[in-house]
């Protein structure tokens, strides 16, 4: 994510939400996001235990914990397009 190379799809989702809203840390956009798609799958008739719930609060609180000891911040980062990707690649060889 950090070299702003088209990150994946939900990571992609999670950087453009995070700057959408920009004065909620990135963790708790992370659990917010996490927490629709928990609600979400319930409904769709999913099991949900322990472990999916430790999961979906807890991996954003320790995103947060983490980008915050390697003061890393999410909603600066600006994308490159697979276009400019391609051209930096082809012209570093």
């Amino acid at each position: 994510m950090g070299a702003a190379r088209c990150c994946g799809p939900r990571d992609s989702l999670l950087v453009g939400l995070g700057k959408r809203i920009p004065n909620i840390p990135i963790g708790i956009v992370e659990i917010l996001l996490w927490a629709v798609v928990l609600i979400a799958g319930w409904l769709l008739g999913g099991p949900v235990g322990i472990g999916t719930l430790i999961d979906t609060f807890g991996a954003g609180a320790v995103m947060q914990v983490v980008y915050s000891i390697i003061d890393f911040e999410p909603h600066s980062i600006v994308h490159k397009d697979v276009k400019e990707i391609t051209k930096e690649l082809a012209g570093s060889r």
